[in-house]
């Protein structure tokens, strides 16, 4: 199973990105971003497109909610 999820907003100087992607991996799920645009200035908004990859689908959907959770929306 793949999902594509996207991710807006402050998401690299408030590190909620990483956080995100650490703690999916942390369940043993393959996750990893396709696009990433930061923006130009400090109050510009950033974006970013990340797949999460895996056969479980017990997993997938803990990882899509963890995701959603933090703002992330499907795409």
């Amino acid at each position: 199973m793949i999902e594509k999820l996207k991710l807006r907003g402050h998401i690299i100087d408030s590190l909620i990105l990483s956080k995100i992607l650490d703690k999916i991996a942390s369940y043993g799920v393959y996750c990893y971003t396709a696009d990433v645009k930061v923006g130009a200035k400090r109050e510009d908004v950033s974006e970013a497109i990340f797949i999460i990859e895996t056969d479980n689908k017990e997993l997938m959907e803990k990882a899509i909610k963890y995701a959603k959770k933090h703002g992330a929306m499907g795409i």
